[in-house]
């Protein structure tokens, strides 16, 4: 908490907010992003409302045994709970622990009066194990809402706020309403903002949204190397831990696999690239997926809102940091063209914007690309989008134009992504909007 303080930030992640007393809840999200701070800070908000201090119970759990976790609930000698209270255990990291942890919290629910009736809070890095973990605990959980929580690096509202905080506190947008004369306006509003939102979008897209990054961002120097080795060492020791791949070749694989960003993944032609077998390339990709690392985003079935089976997935990095990974560990390695940084943000956005408003952070996402009939792929469409098509260019003037004919032949509304051309003239034809209006108006 302390390093919180120092760093000047002031931000607190409202991910933990409104916890029932007796539920059980799962915070998923990549390491280093923050999720041991917002268990502090719940804990420092518990108390502060007037939750007795002995009933708070904060246990670092990796690396433990999922039996440690039975004996240190019912074996350690705590402090009574005063009566009318019950215990709060926020177990930190637990996808960390060896063995079947699940089974042991479902044990003791099952089987421990006092913990069947604690609230308690489960956050991890692993969504296979928390995704196993939530059909395991079914029934377990309390009558909650919202009990699958999670923390991604902070959006592009948030951070832009952090470094100009003279921004303005606009109402966001509804993505199902991207068009129309309530977004036209939205849009206009934030003009006189544009060239700060120009500059706040470019520093985003170098540094990203791991808070260490905005603070770095904030103070004006680089992301700090330490913290750069610490994200990679969250790739090298710990996603691709079974692989075996030395650190040199985890480098030249996460290169390559962000080089790949902005076009369907091929795993055979990146396998070919790297000398792997292109199972080998499918299976880190699963590794930095089930790491947070990394989302899909798969091509558009015909006839249905659902991914098209055997097509192949666009790829895109949870953060910037993650995307310039080996270039920022070694400059001599590729950076991501800004454009495709542009195009990876836009589509985040467009996925914290639906997580905020209820869509939840699973495997069978709701953002699509599209194979239009002439073959050209379109970035994002989704039923939430309600006919508008997005599609990221970031160019400047009268350049966005020649884009527009495949959204408009595929029979959508379309949204072309600019560095700062705004355009909303057309009621029925395409719309040019600044990639830093749109985000700030629906990220987080």
């Amino acid at each position: 908490m302390r390093a919180v303080r120092d760093s000047g930030l002031g931000y607190r992640s409202p991910c933990l907010d409104g916890l029932v007393n007796g539920g059980l809840y799962l915070l998923r999200g990549p390491r280093r992003v923050g999720k041991t701070v917002a268990v502090k800070q719940t804990i420092v908000d518990l108390v502060g409302r007037g939750t007795p201090p002995q009933t708070i119970v904060r246990i670092a759990a990796d690396a433990w045994s999922a039996e440690d976790l039975r004996t240190v609930v019912q074996n350690t000698a705590l402090p009574p709970v005063p009566p009318g209270t019950t215990r709060w255990w926020l177990f930190d990291e637990i996808t960390g622990t060896t063995g079947d942890w699940a089974a042991q919290i479902k044990w003791l629910r099952d089987n421990d009066p006092e913990f069947a009736l604690a609230t308690v809070v489960l956050t991890g890095s692993s969504a296979a194990g928390l995704t196993t973990a939530s059909g395991v605990l079914a029934g377990r959980r309390g009558r909650i809402d919202h009990g699958d929580r999670t923390l991604l690096p902070l959006g592009f509202r948030t951070f832009a706020r952090l470094l100009r905080p003279h921004l303005p506190g606009v109402p966001a947008v509804d993505l199902a309403r991207l068009r129309g004369d309530t977004a036209r306006t939205a849009y206009a509003e934030l003009l006189p903002w544009l060239d700060d939102l120009v500059i706040a979008w470019e520093t985003y897209l170098m540094y990203g949204g791991f808070p260490i990054a905005v603070a770095a961002a904030r103070a004006g120097t680089p992301v700090p190397a330490w913290f750069v080795d610490d994200v990679f060492n969250v790739v090298f020791r710990d996603a691709f831990a079974a692989s075996q791949r030395s650190q040199t070749s985890t480098a030249a694989l996460m290169e390559r696999l962000m080089q790949s960003m902005a076009a369907p993944a091929n795993m055979s032609r990146i396998g070919a690239d790297l000398d792997l077998k292109h199972d080998v390339v499918a299976r880190h990709i699963r590794y930095l997926g089930d790491a947070y690392l990394l989302w899909h985003c798969p091509q558009k079935a015909e006839r249905a809102w659902t991914a098209r089976e055997r097509a192949q997935d666009k790829l895109y990095a949870i953060d910037p940091l993650v995307a310039r990974l080996a270039h920022l560990r070694n400059p001599a390695r590729s950076d991501i063209d800004i454009t495709v940084l542009t195009e990876m943000q836009t589509g985040l956005a467009l996925q914290r914007c639906a997580y905020a408003h209820g869509t939840g952070w699973a495997e069978d996402l709701f953002l699509f690309h599209l194979r239009a009939s002439s073959r050209r792929e379109i970035d994002f469409v989704a039923e939430q989008l309600a006919g508008t098509a997005v599609e990221s260019k970031y160019v400047e003037g009268g350049a966005w134009r020649g884009a527009t004919a495949t959204i408009s032949a595929a029979g959508y509304g379309g949204l072309m992504v600019t560095r700062n051309v705004l355009d909303t003239r057309d009621e029925n034809g395409p719309w040019a909007i600044p990639a830093g209006i749109l985000c700030y108006l629906i990220d987080t």
